[in-house]
């Protein structure tokens, strides 16, 4: 598992989708890149984002040994 760190730095609505979706943009100082998520308006509001809020994004990897196993023997 990988936990990143960030800070939330832009809020915005994408143009056609303004009732559906929103794009929250954070700021990772460990790899000083910015990443974007699109969330559903409804997501968005119950996690109660906001500007400034510092936030953890926490990766794991999970996959299927015996699926990728399948997949290179067919190739």
């Amino acid at each position: 598992m990988i936990q990143i760190d960030g800070e939330i730095t832009e809020i915005t609505t994408p143009p056609n989708k303004a009732d559906q979706f929103r794009d929250v943009t954070i700021w990772l100082p460990e790899t000083e890149e910015h990443v974007e998520f699109k969330f559903t308006l409804e997501s968005f509001k119950s996690a109660g984002f906001a500007e400034g809020d510092k936030i953890s994004i926490k990766l794991e990897k999970k996959f299927d040994i015996d699926s990728l196993t399948k997949d290179l023997m067919n190739m």
